[in-house]
């Protein structure tokens, strides 16, 4: 009796210097997280002229707008002969939630001429963008189609702007061309928007325990995750095709932290998306705004060839169990202890073209 009496104590000696080990390595270790320096399109929305990362499902139709030109004829009903500014819009981005620095690196627009009248074709537009409603830059550029169809342009620009939290990014758009146009936008094709590079993103996380994976971040923009579940913009990817089922995702409120950065520290308050019944192996967080190409790398850093890949892939650690042959630890029956293995274990940092 007594010999098992030793073994038994000996054996919550051992059992309790592992959960005590386990809290201290987790009470004195900082915070850690990624932040990685990514390129994301902020979309024109049709919703009081917002400027956002959000993106709208598939299914959802384009906003367009009408734009009529201002031209001065020769006499009424003769020849165009001069052609004036039209000012098109402004939107506007929420506040920042914290302090970043951003280069805007491009603009796309999509248009196309109404009027059918074989005349001149040319035009250009005006982009202004503006810091709190105050304008910083003003580009011209020519509208790079003439507008027979609906397509893209994309105008070249290099803005960079220091934001503080609380401020606001936007861009005024002018037109001035001889044919009334049409813009298309708020749409996964009609991705009218600024492209816009910067550390909007950071993850504190990942934890996966048996069935279950969770994922932190916290956004500058915050956008609506479950609308992005729905669109699969972010997806849980495993060995031989596996794909986790997203309606099996929630999206929660996480935490809050206070973050130190170069000019003081940032507070905020994270998501977590957590998926149950996972039952793939070889699991990977893949996450974007918008649509991507979800099939492995063909080896030359394009996703199946196409160069769509994810914004961001992480790729996940299964949390170990330690147990004995009888589902207990070292055998007794009933003792069990998570060996957390940290899940966030890699983040491929990639700009979308």
């Amino acid at each position: 009796m007594w010999p098992m009496k030793r073994f038994a104590f000996a054996i919550v000696l051992v059992f309790s210097a592992l959960i005590f080990a386990s809290t201290n390595v987790i009470a004195d270790e900082e915070p850690e997280y990624e932040n990685p320096d990514l390129q994301v399109k902020f979309n024109f929305k049709g919703e009081g002229d917002m400027l956002s990362p959000q993106t709208k499902l598939p299914s959802e139709a384009e906003t367009t707008k009408s734009v009529q030109a201002d031209v001065d004829y020769d006499a009424p009903g003769l020849g165009k002969i001069g052609r004036n500014p039209v000012n098109v819009g402004t939107w506007t981005s929420e506040p920042v939630e914290f302090d970043l620095s951003i280069s805007i690196n491009s603009f796309d627009i999509w248009w196309e001429d109404t009027e059918d009248d074989n005349g001149d074709d040319t035009c250009e537009w005006t982009i202004s963008i503006e810091h709190n409603g105050a304008s910083v830059s003003e580009d011209t550029s020519d509208c790079q189609h003439g507008g027979v169809d609906v397509a893209k342009g994309t105008h070249n620009l290099a803005t960079n702007i220091d934001l503080l939290a609380g401020d606001t990014l936007g861009i005024n758009l002018q037109f001035e061309g001889w044919d009334d146009i049409k813009i298309y936008y708020d749409n996964m094709t009609y991705d009218t928007g600024l492209n816009v590079q910067g550390s909007h993103l950071f993850f504190f996380g990942a934890t996966w325990k048996g069935s279950e994976i969770n994922v932190e971040f916290a956004e500058a923009w915050p956008v609506n995750w479950e609308t992005n579940l729905d669109g699969g913009y972010v997806m849980l990817m495993g060995d031989e095709g596996y794909m986790a089922d997203n309606s099996k995702a929630e999206v929660t409120e996480g935490n809050e932290y206070s973050i130190t950065m170069t000019n003081g520290t940032a507070d905020v308050t994270s998501s977590i998306i957590t998926w149950t019944e996972v039952t793939g192996t070889g699991i990977s967080l893949m996450m974007d705004y918008t649509s991507f190409d979800h099939m492995p790398s063909s080896g030359n850093g394009s996703a199946n060839g196409t160069g769509n890949q994810p914004l961001v892939t992480v790729t996940l650690v299964k949390a170990k169990q330690l147990l004995g042959d009888e589902g207990g630890l070292l055998g007794l029956p009933g003792f069990e202890i998570i060996i957390a293995i940290p899940a966030l274990a890699f983040v491929a940092r990639r700009f979308k073209n």
